[in-house]
């Protein structure tokens, strides 16, 4: 080997052995290589309304009466997903059967997220409270001081 390999081979080695650390809407991300463990914010969506961010058109089309029954009414053809509002993200949930109890609410859900797939692996979903919501926000923005 030359010297140029080693050091390239030194550097790889460096590099990959840095802890990372993600930080999102003032949520904590915290871990190493592709499967950090992280907590998600947003709403329990079907996978098609989610590519436009509302359940509005198919809502009126189903004869749906709230975003739960569209999202249960669309997930038989798709699937559920995460869908971040704040970011206009979609999220992908490797696990159907958890949010079937929390079609069309905002949630927390804690797990690990595979940023290839943007696939959230789930370890727990939470119902959240808008008005809890809000004021983590501020928190988290500066807003409010002690």
């Amino acid at each position: 080997m030359n010297r140029v390999e080693i050091k390239l081979g030194m550097m790889l080695i460096l590099i990959s052995a840095r802890p990372q650390t993600w930080v999102r809407g003032g949520l904590g991300i915290q871990g190493s290589g592709s499967r950090p463990a992280a907590t998600f914010i947003g709403q329990i969506m079907d996978s098609k309304c989610s590519t436009v961010g509302s359940h509005e058109a198919t809502m009126k089309k189903l004869g749906a009466k709230d975003a739960r029954d569209c999202t249960l009414k669309c997930a038989k053809d798709g699937s559920f997903v995460l869908y971040d509002s704040d970011t206009k993200t979609v999220y992908q949930l490797n696990d159907q059967e958890k949010p079937v109890r929390y079609a069309g609410q905002k949630v927390k859900i804690s797990g690990t997220y595979d940023k290839w797939s943007q696939t959230i692996d789930i370890d727990s979903i939470d119902a959240v409270d808008s008005n809890l919501l809000k004021f983590n926000f501020a928190l988290s923005h500066g807003f409010i001081r002690y």
